[in-house]
């Protein structure tokens, strides 16, 4: 077995991430200006090396806008930034999200995703509805023991499931995006799964198996639209993860 090298973060990496998650927590408002790059400096114990850097790079993903003889300003990252910073965003507390975000993502998944449905269901691939329902049944078999089930594990076969409807879909970016959204879709079906109830919860997932199978792309989008941007879904995965970071905390 191979164990890969350990690599410390850098300190302006650490600056960086420390900024970042003040910008995308709404700590740091749009338009506010950040102290001068001495004072934050000697405010943070690091470098003025570090901190020169650390905002170039945000300034570079669009975290941050330099005004010549005025100083540092919060950019607008939903209109400015790019997809270093969409990585920064999924980094964030480990993908857990505010609501905002949270919402933001699965409707971009919705998107993304409806357009992989109707190819599937168009192609009729009985390989890719034998890997569905392989997928579906694994995730029965799951429910069967639901006091000893393991959602993490859930949660990370249904990425397998929606992943796999995007990559059979034949469009070469739409698994891509999903990817990016791979750390908080996870968290997000976890918690859900744990407000649902894991048998609720692969009801969910069989049922949209069979919409698929059964030719229905409209039917299989609009339970999808269902089961992503319900709000009642989205508070109630939201609350849970709450609830679990204040008791770590």
């Amino acid at each position: 077995m191979e164990f890969e090298k350990i690599v410390a973060p850098t300190i302006k990496q650490l600056f960086t991430d420390k900024i970042e998650g003040k910008v995308l927590s709404g700590e740091l408002a749009i338009g506010e200006r950040l102290p001068s790059e001495r004072e934050l400096a000697k405010t943070m114990g690091i470098s003025k090396t570090a901190v020169h850097e650390g905002i170039d790079d945000m300034v570079r993903k669009g975290f941050l806008r330099v005004v010549p003889r005025k100083g540092v300003y919060v950019d607008d990252y939903a209109v400015n930034g790019n997809l270093d910073a969409l990585s920064s965003l999924m980094r964030q507390n480990g993908g857990q999200l505010d609501e905002r975000n949270v919402r933001s993502i699965l409707e971009m998944r919705y998107a993304v995703e409806s357009l992989a449905i109707r190819k599937v269901v168009a192609a009729r691939d009985r390989s890719v509805m034998k890997r569905l329902r392989e997928m579906a049944a694994e995730a029965q078999s799951i429910a069967e023991n639901p006091e000893t089930a393991d959602t993490k594990s859930l949660a990370e076969l249904y990425f397998r499931f929606h992943h796999y409807i995007c990559a059979a879909s034949g469009n070469t970016v739409a698994p891509l995006i999903l990817n990016a959204f791979k750390v908080p879709s996870i968290s997000f079906w976890a918690n859900s799964t744990k407000a649902l109830g894991v048998e609720e919860s692969v009801r969910r997932l069989v049922k949209f198996a069979d919409l698929i199978e059964a030719g229905d792309a409209e039917g299989a989008c609009a339970h999808l639209g269902g089961i992503t941007l319900s709000g009642e879904n989205v508070s109630d995965a939201m609350e849970k993860a709450d609830a679990e970071n204040t008791a770590v905390n």
